[in-house]
């Protein structure tokens, strides 16, 4: 069996992470999405009208097709068809789209997300792991219900792809593997290897 990171440019482009800065002419557009904000994708205040959104690409998409009546779901279209224009051109109204003048997004690159303070860099930077491994294994680690994509034959040799925070990692799976005896050796190579890329939250 085999359990590791993957690198970002390696996931598959629905499990790509995306973090964004978000600015807000007021509160209200952010009050209404925090809300309804499902689990995959992670919110921070920043400050009262600033805060930071992230998550798997496919999980962001699903927030704006979901939220379409939300101002903050068209302007993170709006912003997300003039710089990620093929992830989210299927999602455009056919009535068009006026995006809200009173919201600003911007991308924030990795070396960026790993500048942040530890709490938030936990909460913000994605990682993908990576399970090869029999069925039996891969039905722990899908118990996590993190963001993942699944190969291979039922009843044979699986290969799994997570993506998620390095809280949610903690959380979700790495603590429950360590529970497994199954999984227990991988699931400590893995928080290794998670300490490696982020010290100072994990000490």
């Amino acid at each position: 069996m085999h359990v590791g990171l993957l690198e970002e440019d390696e996931l598959p482009r629905g499990l790509r992470p995306l973090v964004l800065e978000v600015s807000a002419g007021s509160e209200t557009p952010l009050v209404r999405l925090f809300e309804r904000l499902p689990r995959d994708i992670t919110a921070d205040r920043l400050d009262r009208r600033r805060f930071l959104l992230s998550g798997p690409a496919e999980a962001l998409r699903n927030l704006i097709r979901e939220n379409m009546d939300l101002k903050f779901a068209k302007g993170l279209l709006g912003y997300l068809l003039q710089w990620e224009p093929d992830l989210v051109a299927d999602l455009r109204p056919r009535h068009g789209l006026i995006p809200p003048q009173d919201l600003a997004f911007s991308l924030l690159p990795r070396e960026e997300v790993k500048n942040l303070s530890p709490a938030l860099k936990a909460r913000h930077l994605y990682f993908g792991v990576e399970f090869r491994g029999p069925e039996s294994a891969a039905i722990e680690i899908l118990k996590s219900r993190l963001p993942f994509e699944i190969y291979g034959e039922p009843g044979g040799e699986r290969r799994i792809v997570l993506s998620a925070n390095l809280a949610d990692l903690l959380v979700y799976l790495v603590k429950p593997l360590m529970e497994s005896s199954n999984l227990k050796d991988e699931a400590q190579g893995l928080l290794e290897a998670l300490r490696k890329e982020a010290p100072e939250c994990l000490g």
